[in-house]
């Protein structure tokens, strides 16, 4: 029996190249990563499970004060907004598959490697993560230092 997971994975790969897309036109990001049960291996997703995104930028303000710069993909106004430690979060809808996105807006402090990796950014890492977009190899050295 198909349980559609196939076609889920073709959308979850729809989201992560429009959101690179986006952040390679904006010079405040520094990284973006796609993380959770989707950046685990095949199967970990569930049908609920919403597609988590950090967004390393220095200029986190931007997207906590406005929703002008956030991707024009995803439907507005934000579905949630919460706050995890220096992370931000906004929950949106992508307009096209319907899929629920979180975008978790944070500054490049969250990726520090010294003294140590931060106790939660570490259990984020080590949860699963795959590298979008990583110019400046923050989070490639963020990477290692968990392993």
């Amino acid at each position: 029996m198909d349980d559609g997971s196939a076609d889920r994975s073709a959308q979850v790969e729809e989201v992560t190249a429009e959101l690179r897309a986006w952040a390679d036109g904006r010079i405040d990001v520094q990284a973006v990563a796609l993380v959770g049960s989707y950046a685990r291996e095949p199967g970990a997703a569930t049908a609920e499970s919403d597609v988590d995104i950090v967004v390393v930028t220095s200029k986190v303000s931007d997207y906590l004060e406005s929703t002008d710069g956030f991707p024009a993909t995803l439907e507005l106004p934000p579905l949630r907004a919460k706050q995890w430690g220096v992370v931000h979060e906004r929950r949106l809808r992508h307009r096209e598959t319907g899929l629920a996105v979180e975008l978790n807006f944070t500054t490049p402090e969250w990726a520090a490697t010294t003294p140590e990796v931060d106790s939660g950014t570490k259990k984020v890492v080590l949860d699963g993560i795959r590298v979008l977009r990583d110019p400046h190899g923050l989070l490639a050295r963020l990477i290692d230092a968990c392993r």
